[in-house]
């Protein structure tokens, strides 16, 4: 090697250890400012909300006002509000609470301030899902607003990921707002008196036995299924389900369909031609409720009740719906989620849908049948879904059913796949229909059983199932029926169990 070429390489390599330490310096510089850096506004602290919902709903004043409260003014004082608490709740969750400035003034400022950062260092939280208002001052210039108030409030503490302490009251609180450049703010609010949420007696649930599939139409499953709503195609695969011996079906009722916005008042329409569609066909209906939520963080609490606020007057209204699942699989977002926060989260919704409708009947939709015990009390019928090893299947449906405190026990999803990479591997059509078999023999006695679906699909959604091109291509093919609209094999061992299985006890 010559003197100017080892020369050259020492430089090369000091130039390479040179630009790895700057570019080391400068990663830990990034993460160093993200590590500080405070949150300033709502949006940046949640996850996106389109359209986030008014939780606030309005009284008449009892006496008159010397200025006269006209719909602009609780439209804006009712926004004012409500992102005021989403705020609050963002600001305990993350600890940072720049963001307070914008919804919170005076003695009420500093007040949330501390509250916040308690709540961040012992893990409670405090959430106000919705507010019935009514005034009670509005200054004669408009610049300070006082209202009394029925607010259902959840309280809740966790320690070490786990639900610790849980309570959802009605508080009566009155607030006063002042009415400043940047709008109204929160200026002083105390709460004169509380009670528990009143839970309703629940008649034990007599259930038929229900037999059926878990439901999209062929072409346009998941996200597509509202988004491209077609009554024709859906008579006509509600008219198959009735024709294979099934007397149901479950559904799944999209957060971002169901919005405050026009689309989801036109999927609230198409939901009513849904239901009335079954019902005409004997069928009964599972709607499965929060499907494709994005996270559980308590700012958005308010959102989901608003979904709920929306989404359950069309449900209780209609004969068809049989039982309403809360949320498909949530025991699997306990991992990144938090298992109490999960809970707490179910319980509120749980408490929530049986004061808003207080006679429909709620199930959770658990992945598997460790789960299904969980929350028990909260439901009016356990389910759970197995694609377990066939062999136990038998086994744990005598375990679940032996915890449900004598409440029925329902499989929602049960399925197999056909797929065939090659020379029957890892499944096919055979395959599929001996694993239904099997399983829906061992599942006779349950309260109810529905096949994991319908159709084989073209291509599923990687938002529901993944990107991973081989569950994709596995996801394709769970369908009774192929891409032809051939009854496969599967479909007829279904529906000789649909016919032939006894009626649960």
């Amino acid at each position: 090697m010559t003197r100017p070429f080892a020369r050259s390489l020492a430089v090369l390599a000091f130039l390479g250890l040179t630009a790895a330490v700057l570019w080391t310096a400068a990663q830990s510089f990034v993460a160093s400012q993200e590590r500080s850096r405070e949150y300033r506004y709502l949006s940046e602290a949640l996850d996106p909300v389109e359209l986030p919902a008014r939780t606030v709903a309005w009284t008449a004043p009892v006496r008159p006002l010397v200025r006269e409260v006209t719909p602009g003014d609780q439209a804006l004082v009712g926004t004012a509000l409500t992102e005021a608490w989403r705020a609050f709740a963002a600001a305990s969750d993350t600890g940072e609470t720049a963001l307070l400035a914008d919804h919170f003034a005076g003695i009420a400022l500093g007040r949330a301030n501390l509250a916040a950062q308690e709540a961040l260092r012992d893990g409670s939280r405090m959430v106000v899902l919705e507010q019935t208002a009514r005034p009670e001052f509005l200054h004669l210039d408009g610049s300070v607003f006082q209202v009394s108030a029925s607010a259902a409030t959840v309280r809740y503490a966790l320690r070490d990921g786990a639900l610790t302490q849980y309570a959802l009251t009605v508080d009566d609180v009155r607030t006063t707002l002042t009415n400043e450049t940047t709008g109204w703010r929160i200026f002083s609010h105390e709460r004169t008196g509380s009670r528990d949420l009143a839970a309703p007696t629940r008649p034990k649930l007599e259930l038929p036995r229900l037999v059926g599939v878990n439901y999209y139409p062929a072409k346009t499953p998941w996200r597509q299924f509202w988004a491209e709503f077609d009554p024709m195609v859906i008579a006509g695969d509600l008219t198959l389900v009735a024709g294979l011996g099934g007397n149901s079906v479950r559904i799944f009722l999209p957060v971002a369909d169901f919005g405050p916005d026009s689309d989801g008042e036109s999927n609230l329409e198409n939901l009513e031609v849904f239901l009335d569609l079954a019902h005409a066909r004997g069928i009964r209906v599972i709607p499965t409720l929060f499907d494709m939520k994005p996270g559980y963080r308590p700012a958005l609490w308010a959102d989901d009740v608003a979904y709920l606020r929306r989404v359950l007057p069309v449900l209780a209204a209609k004969p068809a719906v049989v039982l309403v699942d809360l949320k498909n699989e949530p025991d699997l977002d306990r991992d990144t989620q938090g298992a109490g926060l999960v809970d707490a989260w179910l319980t509120t919704m749980a408490l929530m849908a049986q004061d808003i409708a207080p006679g429909l009947a709620l199930t959770i939709g658990w992945s598997s049948a460790e789960a299904a015990p969980d929350l028990v009390q909260l439901v009016d019928a356990v389910s759970y879904h197995d694609y377990a090893e066939v062999a136990g299947t038998a086994d744990r449906l005598a375990k679940v059913r032996a915890m449900a405190m004598d409440k029925p026990v329902l499989v929602t999803e049960v399925g197999a796949s056909s797929y065939t990479l090659a020379l029957g591997f890892p499944g096919s059509e055979a395959a599929q229909a001996a694993a239904l078999q099997d399983r829906l023999a061992q599942l006779a006695s349950a309260d109810g059983v529905l096949i994991w679906t319908l159709h084989d699909f073209a291509s599923p959604d990687a938002a529901a199932v993944g990107a991973s091109p081989w569950v994709r291509r596995l996801q394709s093919r769970f369908g009774l029926y192929d891409a032809t609209g051939a009854l496969k094999p599967a479909g007829h061992v279904v529906s000789q169990a649909f016919a032939l299985a006894p009626k649960a006890p």
